[in-house]
């Protein structure tokens, strides 16, 4: 385990000069949000940036050739991949939790409603889609390298996309979707259950398949 945290902190280490572009994707986030007057929206926003900023420690990685130092070091390439991706769920829980509050904030300073059940779907849907994109971006970027990958790494976003426009065109989506939501209404709690166990299980699921490529993969 002390292992993994040290190739946890190794990453943070790696990447510590693009994180700090955060302070100014949430400076982003907020001005979207409330032009919107959609406060909820901060949250899926800052996930859909946080996948990308994430993903810069591969990048900074290939830059410095880290490769091989990863290979001199006392690690093996599951507790490194092991490491990565503690690093990916701990940038993506600060910032969804920062996100959270913000979402608030916007919504007290503009006047603007924001119920629970909103809040809790969108929170819910965040995570869930951090650990979808992740989970695809991540074994992509092992394969392949960042400078290569990264233009694949917007692919979940483009799938959500493309499942939301198809969605719409059927005639009776607002009713389906009117549904939903009194459904989640009646059983919020059911909702951060969704959310944790769900983003979770898709990263658990992208480990073993980062897993299987890495370890086969020449250094």
């Amino acid at each position: 385990m002390n292992r993994i945290l040290n190739a946890t902190k190794l990453d943070f280490y790696t990447a510590r000069s693009t994180l700090k572009l955060s302070a100014l994707m949430f400076m982003l986030v907020i001005v979207i949000a409330a032009a919107m007057k959609q406060p909820a929206f901060t949250m899926p926003f800052v996930m859909i940036f946080v996948t990308y900023l994430g993903g810069t420690v591969f990048s900074a990685q290939e830059k410095n050739h880290s490769d091989k130092l990863y290979g001199i070091l006392p690690l093996k390439r599951d507790e490194m991949i092991m490491g990565r991706y503690l690093y990916a769920l701990v940038i993506g829980v600060f910032s969804l939790v920062v996100a959270g509050v913000l979402s608030w904030v916007i919504a007290g300073v503009l006047n603007v409603s924001l119920d629970p059940v909103t809040f809790w779907i969108a929170l819910a849907f965040a995570f869930v889609y951090y650990g979808f994109a992740v989970g695809v971006a991540y074994p992509i970027y092992f394969k392949f390298g960042f400078a290569k990958a990264s233009p694949f790494a917007m692919l979940p976003m483009y799938l959500i996309l493309l499942g939301f426009m198809l969605l719409t065109r059927k005639t009776n989506y607002l009713n389906e979707l009117s549904q939903f939501v009194k459904f989640f209404a009646d059983n919020m709690y059911l909702l951060p259950i969704i959310g944790i166990v769900g983003g979770l299980l898709l990263l658990a699921i992208s480990v073993l398949v980062s897993d299987s490529i890495y370890t086969r993969k020449e250094i």
